[in-house]
């Protein structure tokens, strides 16, 4: 039943149909008063936190690609000694903890959540979460880290590379009618404006398997590249052995972010392979903020 509730609300605020536009035309009057909130709310004055952070942002609720880009980002630019800052959504944690050390795991998926564990797990970079995320961007520092990759930064007021990923949407209105966060407008505040398939393209290889089992956001996407049975569970779903028991004898397909927390059962697991490719002028326009702020003696 909470299932089909949760389906029924993602597929409203991302891709309704028919029978969805009753409830978003009474919600609209709240999402008005939503966008007013935000727009005062939207810093306009920024601190420098002396440390170079390249922040990566959307502009809607739910997956847009974050992980796999500050992942991407992160290995590239090694060598500058990344720190990545995040919430930690889904963590049964609170508070600031250093999850990785330049690739030293040093806490368990409970304390991080799954997607600062899995950038933990595909990197090198330090690995912090916090939900102030200024104490993060801080403690990085203290760490002695070269720069912060500050994962859901744009609305954050500090002075950053604010990249924003676009991803349109059917819906066209902001929360709660719909699944924009902020309206298109906001995109004239980031410094650059991604969107896949020109400034950078997904590599997925999906493994051949009996079920795919998810619980990221808008998990659907999915079946573009595996196309065989599924079960679905709500964006960071804490998994219990009872959920998919009855798959224990089945070759299970799921992606990197479920596998940090399905890996603990006595499973087959086979892990969808996911690289993002930015394109030459992206990763030029970042180092050259780095190498500017470098120059600067802020690295």
């Amino acid at each position: 039943m909470k299932n089909r509730i949760y389906n029924f609300f993602e597929e409203m605020l991302f891709y309704p149909k028919w029978y969805h536009w009753p409830l978003i035309i009474a919600l609209l009057p709240f999402s008005f008063i939503y966008m007013t909130i935000a727009h005062f709310k939207f810093p306009k004055k920024f601190e420098n936190l002396g440390i170079p952070i390249v922040s990566i942002g959307n502009i809607i609720i739910g997956g847009s690609g974050k992980t796999p880009l500050s992942i991407a980002i992160a290995k590239h630019f090694e060598k500058y000694k990344p720190a990545v800052v995040l919430r930690g959504y889904g963590r049964k944690s609170r508070g600031l903890y250093v999850i990785s050390r330049e690739g030293e795991i040093l806490e368990d998926v409970e304390v991080s959540g799954d997607e600062a564990m899995e950038i933990a797990l595909k990197t090198k970079a330090s690995v912090i979460v916090s939900e102030n995320r200024k104490e993060g961007v801080l403690k990085a520092k203290e760490l002695g880290c070269g720069f912060v990759i500050l994962d859901d930064g744009f609305d954050k007021p500090f002075e950053k590379l604010n990249i924003v990923i676009d991803t349109k949407i059917k819906n066209p209105f902001t929360l709660p009618a719909g699944g924009y966060r902020y309206p298109r407008l906001a995109l004239r505040f980031a410094d650059m404006v991604l969107e896949e398939g020109r400034d950078f393209k997904r590599k997925i290889d999906c493994p051949k398997g009996d079920i795919l089992i998810s619980a990221i956001s808008k998990p659907k996407r999915l079946l573009k590249y595996c196309k065989m049975p599924y079960k679905f569970f709500p964006d960071h779903y804490e998994y219990e052995f009872e959920d998919i028991k009855e798959f224990k004898d089945k070759k299970i397909v799921t992606t990197f972010k479920d596998y940090v927390k399905l890996k603990k059962f006595p499973l087959n697991l086979q892990v969808i392979d996911l690289q993002i490719e930015l394109k030459k002028e992206v990763l030029e326009k970042i180092e050259n903020y780095l190498i500017k702020l470098q120059q600067k003696g802020d690295i």
